[in-house]
């Protein structure tokens, strides 16, 4: 049988390449037919224009990736499919699986996340960056009491605010310098502020990949307030001022990333559970609204580029 997948055969140029597929149903691994992958832009865009620097190759790779990020390589995380092939119980069950944007895989059923449920099954494209969410909140350690700011609206944004949400934090503000994206705060909920207004924050938690928003917002920390940096960077460098009341207030600068979950909640959890949980802080079917952009897998070859750099994206759905 044939399968179809997008590879970036060099910086910035996608390719959609055909592959023979062979599967012979067995016990331990079921075929999977993709109904939707959706785009992490912040990851991809930086996998696409090949600025992963060399040191994290390992860490930055996906479960299910194909070549290298020297190119080609087939990259993504993102899909949510219909188990066509495979033992009675895992049949016509729907699923979330850590894999590229491909239209037919086999894989095996540990590696296999059954969605319940007959609601549309698009939210489940939330996944990972709600993943990442968690984790940003794990590694805050914020109190219930604490005064938070969130910066940037892209997903991850969103979602870690919408987690705090969840869990009861009730002073939790988000910001984006672009004004539009206010409305996905009032679908869910959340309180934004314009950054230049927000000041006596325990916590700020940028996911803006901008050096500069790091620079403006320690001034705004409290005493020992935590600044977290979610962005992912790649091999951008850029200037961090640790001079005036950095020291005195006695500032941190955290570092989080989804890769590793942290070490005090290693022995609780472990990335099957993790993944499990967000799964499940997926159940509000407003959070639809954030996949607000959608294009055809036939078409991606043309369109990833331009889908990576559209900014009034949250979430890409490629439908198959």
């Amino acid at each position: 049988m044939e399968t179809y997948s997008l590879w970036l055969k060099n910086e910035n140029k996608p390719i959609i390449k055909k592959k023979i597929l062979s599967y012979k149903k067995n016990s331990k691994t079921v075929l999977v037919k993709t109904l939707y992958s959706g785009i992490s832009k912040g990851t991809e865009r930086l996998v696409a224009s090949g600025n992963i620097s060399k040191d994290q190759f390992d860490i930055m790779k996906s479960p299910f990736q194909e070549g290298s990020f020297s190119f080609p390589i087939k990259y993504g995380y993102i899909n949510v499919g219909k188990i066509v092939e495979g033992p009675k119980k895992y049949l016509n069950k729907n699923t979330f699986c850590l894999y590229p944007h491909q239209s037919l895989f086999k894989i095996d059923i540990n590696n296999v996340n059954i969605l319940k449920g007959n609601g549309d099954i698009r939210k489940y494209l939330l996944t990972a960056n709600m993943e990442t969410a968690i984790n940003i909140f794990w590694d805050t350690q914020a109190k219930l009491n604490n005064k938070i700011l969130i910066i940037g609206m892209g997903s991850v944004g969103i979602l870690t605010a919408y987690y705090y949400k969840l869990l009861k934090f009730k002073n939790v503000f988000i910001t984006d310098i672009n004004i539009k994206k206010k409305k996905f705060a009032n679908i869910l909920g959340l309180k934004f502020i314009n950054f230049k207004k927000i000041k006596d924050l325990d916590v700020i938690i940028n996911t803006t990949s901008n050096y500069d928003v790091l620079n403006q917002s320690l001034k705004k920390l409290n005493l020992e307030g935590k600044f977290i940096e979610a962005s992912w960077y790649g091999n951008r460098k850029g200037h961090i001022n640790l001079g005036g009341n950095f020291h005195s207030k006695r500032l941190k600068i955290i570092g989080s990333q989804v890769s590793n979950i942290p070490k005090y909640l290693s022995k609780k959890y472990d990335y099957k559970k993790r993944l499990n949980l967000a799964i499940n802080a997926l159940s509000n079917n407003q959070l639809l609204k954030l996949i607000n952009t959608e294009s055809d897998f036939k078409d991606l070859e043309k369109d990833y580029i331009s889908i990576l750099n559209n900014p009034e994206s949250i979430m890409h759905a490629i439908k198959y």
